[in-house]
């Protein structure tokens, strides 16, 4: 019985590990800001960032750790490399 137990402990052990580690690598550092008819994009672990028109129109790329956006109003499509993975965001300005 006593092995049983040691074996369900490890086995929670392992799992709870598991999900703290997804955690870290989880992109919550990544924001998506605007101020007036700037977006503002910002990650410590960003790479780079692009912005698309609707059409699929590369309108700007940016590398760095804090990137700026000036748009009009309209639908845009926003993918950032972060962490070694490509994120996408849909942006709509009116």
């Amino acid at each position: 019985m006593r092995r049983f137990f040691m074996m369900v402990a490890t086995m929670v052990a392992l799992v709870t590990g598991v999900t703290f580690a997804d955690a870290a690598k989880s992109n919550d550092e990544f924001s998506v800001r605007f101020r007036e008819n700037t977006l503002v994009v910002r990650s410590t672990k960003m790479e780079e960032a692009r912005i698309y028109s609707m059409q699929g129109k590369l309108l700007q790329k940016e590398r760095g750790n804090l990137v700026e956006f000036e748009l009009e109003r309209g639908t845009y499509r926003l993918y950032a490399k972060v962490n070694g993975k490509t994120l996408t965001r849909r942006i709509e300005l009116r």
